[in-house]
């Protein structure tokens, strides 16, 4: 059971530059664009306090925004590039909210708009297994 008094941030990135599949973060999948997916289970896991979206692109934020995804800034061009590492987005995104809206969180998790396969339930056991286990991080791959 997950302690409701910890913070925690679910961030989604989605930048909007892609290359392979342009605009591959609002495409529709089965009548729903792509992003939708994992917001809905993010806000249905139940574990975030908090579910955000970095990005650089105001349609992507706007997408998200319709379904219930705060997009409380834009990312930076230079962390949006082809090959921008998750680490300096989510530092980016951590140190913003704690700057602007006095937010500081326990737990932070990453949520990748191109898992549409994730379930709400995937998101409790991570959130499960972090806080029994004290790790650092938990990683899931498929």
């Amino acid at each position: 059971m997950i302690d409701k008094t910890l913070k925690i941030l679910g961030v989604i990135t989605a930048r909007g530059g892609s290359k392979g599949i342009p605009g591959k973060n609002i495409k529709l999948l089965l009548g729903k664009p792509l992003i939708a997916y994992t917001i809905e289970a993010a806000k249905a896991s139940g574990v975030f306090d908090r579910l955000i979206l970095s990005t650089d692109d105001e349609g992507i934020a706007k997408v998200a925004r319709e379904y219930g995804c705060e997009a409380p800034f834009m990312r930076p061009a230079d962390l949006a590039a082809d090959k921008s590492p998750h680490l300096p987005v989510m530092i980016h995104a951590v140190k913003w909210m704690k700057e602007n809206e006095n937010y500081e969180p326990d737990y932070v998790a990453i949520l990748q708009p191109t898992a549409p396969l994730r379930q709400s339930f995937h998101i409790k056991e991570v959130v499960d297994l972090l806080i029994k286990t004290g790790a650092d991080s938990v990683l899931g791959v498929s």
